[in-house]
């Protein structure tokens, strides 16, 4: 449901200029493995995990170092400061509640120090999410706010917090130019939002 493999490629660029000079990053629900190919093309060395067999199959196709795996037995199996970078690409809206901060200080203990993660995740404050894509995809549990989702990265430690707003909804829904400008980017802003942090 996100869309072609040249499409999530374009949207994910911007991930290989945050995480340029970085090794050992892990892409946690690397899917198709867009993300590791767009990190892999760029020369950081990268790797994925992900639940579906299929998927992790595919990658591997593509020469991707994937492996299948559950993230909290795969996180918790890891040496302690062992990744130098962290990606979760549209997978926290999958966990159930009291999974979300388990996985960020689970991430926050194998990062090393200096390491960024980024978690990208349907943005709810865009309305236009549950009117035509947050509930197209059966397996979603529940959106997590970008407040929400600093708290836990703060309550973690991380620091340097960052969230960018993504494809802007107006994009896919040209409607949505009729509104007042003020109340667009407010109710009907970006789709997506990602979220930056750094461990110190």
């Amino acid at each position: 449901f996100r869309g072609s493999d040249d499409y999530v490629r374009r949207q994910q660029r911007m991930y290989a200029e945050r995480f340029a000079g970085a090794s050992d990053v892990l892409d946690i629900g690397c899917g198709r493995g867009e993300l590791l190919e767009t990190l892999t093309n760029a020369g950081i060395a990268a790797r994925g995990i992900e639940l579906s067999g299929e998927l992790a199959a595919i990658c591997r196709s593509r020469g991707l170092s994937v492996e299948r795996a559950d993230l909290f037995e795969y996180l918790k199996g890891l040496p302690e400061e062992s990744l130098g970078g962290l990606a979760c690409m549209q997978v926290v809206e999958h966990l159930k509640r009291p999974s979300v901060p388990e996985f960020v200080e689970l991430a926050f203990g194998r990062l090393r120090p200096g390491s960024l993660i980024a978690v990208e995740t349907p943005n709810p404050e865009c309305l236009a999410i549950f009117a035509t894509h947050f509930y197209i995809d059966p397996t979603h549990r529940h959106p997590i706010p970008p407040a929400l989702m600093a708290f836990y990265l703060e309550e973690a430690g991380f620091t340097s917090i960052e969230v960018v707003r993504l494809s802007p909804a107006v994009d896919t829904m040209p409607e949505l130019s009729e509104l007042p400008e003020a109340f667009r980017t407010k109710f009907f802003g970006g789709l997506d939002y990602v979220i930056f942090g750094r461990k110190p």
